[in-house]
């Protein structure tokens, strides 16, 4: 693996958002590829053994470029797909070089770096990348060109062709470099010091038992933003021994209330329709938000608001904190959310807390770029905002802007 036999690059690998990351080794002549995805995208990659580059023409004031979309075939129509604008740079000169490659190895990690597939990859239309390259121009980087590409890099990808799917270029997964069905256990302290801990922070690709993992996942996340002695993992009502919420977080200022759904990392689930996904997650969100609406009305019926973790009684003064509720689902799709808004609304309509949907790659970003409750919460602030103007949330994107 990787990150055992290279634990040099984990520095750069924690603060590389994710997506495509070509990676030169000192002892090696070839580029290796790192691909920092959800879970989601890895099992397709596994499942079909082989995923797919997509060359995207691009203009901008005239001139030309390209994009990069990575496409991992869950669906036909509709894949789990990233976007990389290229530009005149190193990333894309790197990039450049290894699909231009014959053989590469490539390297699957998630969220939270941990290493969960490897494979030596083959590369057949390295030829026709080849001479596709030399006819290839880049511009240099500026973040209004890079809003701008991510603008377009969708659209077309929606209204491509069966010539564009031809015309993509396939990498083949072939031998894996370690086991594929592994089980990844984190004993760190900073990742294992939240109140409810039951075992150490721990993954596995495949889940038939969603729950879990994804309410581990959200904690792990979590740590990015707020402080370990604020988060608790399945609190208990001391009434009724129910539970409370799925994650709770206490801050001076906020209580925030998180409620989450996942479904199976399966190959029975991946391979379901997309009409199927988007069912369930309507059937989610219905469940989501009656509990979400119960752990609000246990909170505010209660100026003492007590709950348990692991047998120990913890006792917290509501006082002038604000009350906030996140619904947490596995995924989200874009044209959809004129369906997800009015139930998450309708809890403010009725009880005056504001609440929120996001799915779970959308929580990693927040945390990833908010590291502090007050960015983390003014960012919620401002989407519930445009949402009572609009009738729909809104979806934030991070890192295009130089503040960024």
């Amino acid at each position: 693996m990787l990150t055992i036999t290279h634990p040099e690059i984990f520095p750069e690998l924690v603060s590389f958002p994710g997506g495509l990351w070509p990676l030169r080794l000192s002892e090696e002549e070839a580029t290796r590829l790192i691909i920092k995805c959800p879970k989601e995208y890895m099992l397709a990659a596994k499942v079909k053994r082989e995923f797919r580059f997509y060359l995207v023409p691009l203009t901008a004031d005239g001139s030309s470029s390209y994009g990069l979309v990575t496409a991992f075939f869950d669906d036909h129509d509709e894949p789990l797909t990233f976007w990389s604008p290229l530009f005149d740079d190193q990333m894309t000169i790197d990039i450049r070089q290894l699909l231009s490659s014959d053989h590469f190895k490539i390297h699957f990690l998630d969220e939270h770096n941990r290493e969960l597939l490897g494979y030596s990859a083959k590369n057949d239309d390295a030829p026709r990348f080849r001479a596709f390259a030399e006819t290839m121009n880049f511009l240099p980087f500026s973040f209004h060109l890079a809003r701008d590409f991510l603008d377009q890099m969708p659209d077309w990808f929606g209204r491509r062709t069966t010539l564009d799917d031809e015309q993509s270029f396939a990498i083949h997964l072939q031998e894996p470099l370690f086991p594929e069905d592994l089980y990844i256990s984190d004993v760190r302290p900073e990742v294992n010091s939240y109140h409810g801990k039951k075992t150490n922070m721990h993954t596995v690709l495949e889940r038939d038992d969603a729950g879990h993992f994804s309410e581990l996942d959200i904690v792990h996340a979590l740590h990015r933003t707020f402080a370990s002695d604020q988060i608790y993992l399945n609190p208990i009502r001391p009434d009724d021994g129910k539970e409370f919420v799925d994650v709770l977080v206490i801050t001076a200022s906020a209580i925030l209330l998180i409620q989450a759904k996942d479904s199976p990392n399966t190959e029975r689930a991946l391979q379901r329709s997309i009409e199927r996904k988007k069912s369930t997650v309507v059937s989610h969100l219905t469940k989501a938000t009656a509990q979400l609406r119960g752990s609000i009305s246990y909170a505010q019926q209660n100026h003492s608001l007590t709950f348990l973790t692991n047998g120990i009684v913890h006792k917290i003064d509501v006082g002038r904190r604000d009350i906030i509720g996140l619904i947490v689902v596995k995924e989200l799709f874009m044209n959809e959310f004129s369906v997800y808004t009015p139930p998450v609304m309708g809890i403010f309509d009725d009880t005056g807390i504001p609440c929120f949907v996001l799915d779970y790659p959308e929580l990693h970003n927040y945390t990833l770029h908010l590291r502090t409750e007050d960015a983390f919460i003014g960012a919620l602030e401002q989407v519930f905002k445009v949402a009572r103007e609009r009738g729909e949330f809104p979806r934030l994107r991070f890192g295009l802007t130089p503040s960024s």
